[in-house]
């Protein structure tokens, strides 16, 4: 009996030495594959000795870039143990990695700086680590028995994180605790199999054996095989103990590659529905180095993408440096409309694939891979785009001249109503919006998207518009959308005569004017008509920002619709709140709301 508890207390004694003795920190090597077990091999010092740390001898990278995957050696440093009692205590180990991004401080910023977790990670039982054996240090005067270094090796991959970035940083932080021997083995009786010549225990399907349903199927579950799973108590975690950690590490972190794709429809009508994507690459002066743009591949479920970069100079792969734009050309096209999905929203893929020439030793990877959606539908606006002319008449004169003044001789609605009272204006007429080249840019870019054809729009259910507001000035901007009710349209009307006895020149002197004509009566009653409220915008009042130049950002407006039919919104006011400017945004999706 005391033999067992003398044997207990030495089990104890050895794990709680293991856990106060032993020292866990992370590096981050300059070169890409470099051969730890040389450069650890001959060090007698502690990992906590500053710079006499074996690990301070290895060159490590100063900067790190984003969308890279980084290799980060996890180094754990323990005193000397036999190997069967090294292999129970890594088995034992529960060793996770995270790496944060952590703004710079500002001057004058109250609170603590924005950080955010981009990479968290844990090591495995499965991996094998590294062991390097340190002998005793012959000079010290009271030599000991040595050391061993366990070194495993973790690949992280930085994404971008979604805060904004103010001289960012990255700090890699390693965390092991030791879990308690019980845990450990409950652990591995629960993922072996059933032992061997061992009988089986109670059937606990075997209440099924008569269901018809089964088919003379007889299914069988040993109650062996169920275990109940109790939640770790609190007990359990505290018996977990923590390794001492100095893996705090601050190291910089820039974007290399930044990449953007944009669309363009072509202004000649095509018999099917093509998109012109531009994937714009711009190389960064944070990189400082030579950067191989080795593959880009743009990918479509539900079409065909035609790459146009058949041209010398943009073959892969390509070779760029700092402050390089270079920008990739694609012809887009969706497949034919199948009977069952006739909508013409696709989703396209995008991957950049490329290599950073730091050094001859060190090359990090960048991959990029995002997802976007295409819209194929045709644009319901018919002034989209530009036109190639003022006024565009299929029949016109040789001698008639016709210039950039032609817009003030433009017919209205109005003047037609004057000049043809029974007739109905042309559609051209009617929808044509002249442009003005003197206004202003106003700096803001907005992309009205309405839902899809394939989700009818009801009267009296509420949809959303999406509206992409891209930031395209040099400053940031805190913008607001509000959606304008519709006004009254008070157009001009013709001067009628009135009813009776005003045309004729022979005026009978006892008969006096109309006090009141019933024209005038019967105008003043039309024009006092109320029109009802068509559309109904449930989104007050939208704030945006503040928006960095060159940053997107997506809304989505709410509206219901109170009738049945073509309906549309008149007016969406961009308002930018800093300097109270706004822009009238008129150009706009019609909308048509079917019956329930």
């Amino acid at each position: 009996m005391m033999d067992e508890m003398e044997e207990g207390e030495t089990r104890s004694r050895g794990s709680l030495e293991f856990a106060n003795t032993s020292i866990l920190d992370t590096i981050v090597p300059l070169a890409s594959n470099p051969n730890i077990e040389e450069a650890l091999s001959g060090s007698v010092e502690r990992l906590d000795e500053g710079n006499d740390s074996p690990l301070a001898k290895i060159p490590q990278r100063t900067a790190v870039f984003f969308d890279e995957t980084v290799d980060v050696y996890v180094v754990l440093q323990t005193p000397y143990f036999d190997e069967r009692a090294l292999k129970s205590y890594l088995g034992r180990l529960v060793i996770n990695l995270e790496a944060q991004v952590v703004n710079a401080q500002g001057e004058n910023v109250e609170g603590p700086p924005g950080q955010e977790i981009i990479y968290s990670g844990s090591i495995k039982d499965s991996d094998d680590p590294l062991i390097v054996v340190q002998g005793p240090d012959e000079t010290d005067k009271r030599p000991g028995e040595g050391h061993i270094l366990v070194v495993w090796k973790m690949s992280a991959f930085l994404i971008r994180p979604r805060l904004r970035l103010q001289n960012p940083s990255i700090v890699f932080a390693a965390t092991a605790s030791l879990r308690p021997a019980e845990q450990v083995h409950f652990e591995t009786l629960r993922d072996e199999y059933l032992p061997s010549q061992m009988p089986s225990g109670m059937n606990l399907l075997e209440s099924f054996n008569d269901d018809p349903a089964l088919g003379g199927i007889k299914p069988r579950l040993s109650a062996l095989r169920v275990s109940r799973v109790a939640p770790v108590t609190q007990g359990v975690r505290d018996l977990m103990r923590p390794l001492k950690n100095i893996s705090r590490n601050s190291i910089r972190i820039y974007p290399a590659i930044n990449a953007r794709v944009r669309y363009s429809r072509p202004n000649t009508t095509a018999p099917k529905p093509s998109v012109i994507a531009s994937l714009d690459i711009d190389i960064t002066p944070f990189a400082n180095c030579e950067i191989t743009i080795r593959e880009v591949n743009l990918d479509m479920a539900g079409g065909s993408v035609e790459n146009l970069n058949s041209i010398p100079g943009l073959s892969m792969p390509m070779k760029c440096l700092p402050q390089d734009d270079i920008t990739f050309l694609y012809r887009v096209l969706p497949d034919d409309l199948d009977v069952t999905n006739k909508s013409l929203i696709r989703t396209l893929s995008i991957s950049i694939t490329a290599s950073a020439h730091l050094t001859s030793a060190c090359a990090p990877e960048i991959s990029m891979q995002w997802t976007t959606t295409m819209d194929f539908t045709p644009p319901v606006n018919h002034s989209f785009g530009n036109p190639a002319q003022p006024i565009q008449r299929p029949h016109r004169p040789a001698q008639l001249s016709i210039g950039a003044s032609s817009f003030e001789t433009v017919p209205t609605v109005s003047s037609l109503a004057a000049l043809r009272p029974d007739a109905l204006p042309h559609t051209e007429i009617t929808t044509r919006h002249q442009r003005n080249s003197s206004i202003p840019d106003f700096g803001v870019t907005c992309t009205f998207t309405g839902p899809p054809p394939s989700q009818p729009l009801l009267a009296g259910v509420p949809f959303s518009w999406s509206v992409f507001i891209v930031n395209r000035s040099d400053r940031p901007r805190k913008l607001a959308l509000v959606v304008l009710p519709k006004r009254r349209r008070t157009e001009a009307r013709i001067t009628r005569p009135p009813s009776t006895g005003y045309g004729n020149p022979r005026k009978d002197p006892k008969t006096a004017d109309a006090v009141v004509d019933e024209n005038i009566v019967h105008a003043m009653q039309k024009n006092s008509a109320i029109e009802s409220t068509e559309i109904v915008c449930l989104s007050t009042e939208t704030r945006i920002g503040p928006l960095a130049p060159s940053a997107c950002y997506e809304v989505k407006l709410d509206f219901i619709s109170l009738r049945v039919g073509v309906v549309s919104i008149e007016v969406v006011r961009v308002v930018d709140l800093a300097t109270q400017e706004h822009v009238d945004i008129k150009d706009l999706p019609s909308i048509l709301v079917s019956p329930k």
